[in-house]
């Protein structure tokens, strides 16, 4: 009987251990859009990459993954987007990270104005470096 109780509970650490450490790869990111708008031309961009998000209707959520690569130190999440005028609007999404680093981000569109401007709530985000 102990013997099984033995096994039972190493079994259990083993799992524990194995999802412990097995670790959460990249970010997980979230948009919403609760706008009365369709929102278009959003980019996500880093120090090595550009990620063109896909048009999002009103009331709707876009869910996405971003693992890091490249050989960077550290590096920090931005959204891009340019209003109806074509000037450049950039909204920060992640601080510092590195190539290992994982986390989430929830980006809350509000509101969009006459000149295509959209409000942006504070971004949501946690970063953890391994």
């Amino acid at each position: 009987m102990k013997k099984l109780i033995v096994i039972l509970l190493l079994g259990i650490i083993g799992i524990g251990c194995f999802f412990l450490f097995s670790g959460h790869k990249g970010f997980d990111i979230t948009i919403k859009n609760q706008t009365n708008k369709k929102i278009s031309g959003l980019y996500l961009t880093n120090k090595t990459s550009v990620i063109k998000i896909p048009s999002i209707s009103s009331g709707e959520e876009y869910k996405f993954n971003v693992i890091p690569t490249g050989d960077f130190r550290k590096d920090s999440m931005d959204l891009h987007y340019k209003d109806r005028n074509g000037q450049l609007h950039i909204e920060y999404v992640l601080g510092y990270f590195e190539k290992d680093s994982y986390g989430d981000a929830l980006i809350t569109l509000k509101s969009v104005d006459e000149n295509g401007k959209i409000q942006v709530e504070d971004t949501e985000s946690t970063v953890t470096n391994r």
